[in-house]
């Protein structure tokens, strides 16, 4: 396990129905990624969501940026 100051932000992502997209739902921070799957779990279950991902923000890649 990861130590306190090794926490990373995990982005979570959700949609409510198979035809809606993926919407940004929120931000966890956790040590490992299994934590960030409970936190996000647990912290974003305002709707029955029929799919919900984590994805550390490390490893996001920016496509477009406008200022």
């Amino acid at each position: 396990m990861k130590a306190e100051r090794d926490q990373e932000y995990y982005d979570v992502f959700a949609r409510r129905k198979a035809e809606e997209p993926l919407e940004h739902v929120g931000t966890v921070g956790a040590s490992e990624p299994s934590d960030a799957e409970v936190f996000a779990f647990k912290l974003y279950d305002q709707w029955k969501w029929t799919e919900q991902f984590v994805a550390r923000r490390a490893d996001i890649i920016e496509v477009v940026h406008t200022p």
